[in-house]
């Protein structure tokens, strides 16, 4: 599976020490060097997963495993929002996201994080080294009756810096309402339910970046979200959507 870390060593070699009796005083010593070897198979099990937020079934293809997406509630100041305000303030939400258990990757990321992990094991050079992260939000709905949204933006901070130098870095103000409606790549439009969505096309607008040494696990810093609605038509009731994720290697990603 996708979570482990299949690691061969082999220690060739030992040092060998030769001395002569401890009483006499001109005792020399003959030393010869070994060596220690370790060798990491990278994984590149396909276990296409959805809505999993478990770092140990996580949504997992080619290798690369998103093991926690953040989720929004939107507020006005933290209070619930007023039905005369809703077309006239601007409401915000950090994300909430369960980081995976043990997970070290730096002290920058969050419990709004998008946490990544790369069992690949490719270079920095190689082809389809790295990753891209989409994002694309559903209408929000109340029964029949859809929120009247204007927009509905993403930010996501830079995470930290992982042991390699790698680092996933974020984008500021994407607009992520209904972009898995786009067309990329000459390919055809895919809805969300598509089993092949982020294979080709319609898998969102990119909103963070795995460089080629974001190796292992690593997490993007805060993540947050603007709604913006068009109108006040809206009932004294709980709407409710859906944001999806895409994860996809750097030779598949459309940017």
């Amino acid at each position: 599976m996708m979570k482990q870390f299949l690691m061969s060593v082999a220690v060739l070699g030992a040092a060998v020490t030769l001395a002569a009796p401890a009483v006499n005083a001109d005792a020399t010593f003959a030393g010869k060097t070994g060596t220690t070897d370790v060798t990491f198979q990278g994984d590149t099990t396909t276990t296409p997963g959805k809505d999993d937020k478990d770092p140990d079934n996580g949504a997992t293809v080619g290798g690369l495993t998103l093991t926690a997406v953040p989720s929004f509630t939107f507020t006005d100041a933290g209070a619930t929002p007023k039905i005369t305000e809703a077309s006239t303030k601007v409401l915000t939400a950090n994300g909430v996201s369960t980081q995976p258990t043990g997970d070290t990757t730096g002290t920058n990321n969050t419990s709004s994080s998008i946490y990544v992990r790369d069992t690949r094991g490719l270079t920095a050079d190689a082809a389809g080294a790295g990753y891209s992260i989409y994002a694309s939000a559903s209408q929000l709905k109340a029964g029949d009756q859809v929120l009247p949204v204007a927009s509905l933006n993403m930010t996501v901070a830079d995470g930290t810096a992982n042991s390699n130098g790698g680092l996933i870095t974020g984008k500021s103000a994407v607009s992520v309402y209904q972009a898995n409606n786009s067309v990329l790549k000459g390919g055809t439009a895919k809805t969300a339910g598509d089993a092949t969505l982020g294979t080709v096309a319609g898998y969102g607008n990119l909103i963070a970046k795995g460089d080629g040494k974001t190796n292992g696990d690593n997490a993007t810093g805060a993540v947050s979200a603007e709604l913006n609605l068009s109108s006040n038509a809206v009932q004294a009731q709980k709407y409710t959507g859906t944001m999806y994720y895409t994860l996809v290697d750097s030779a598949t990603s459309a940017n």
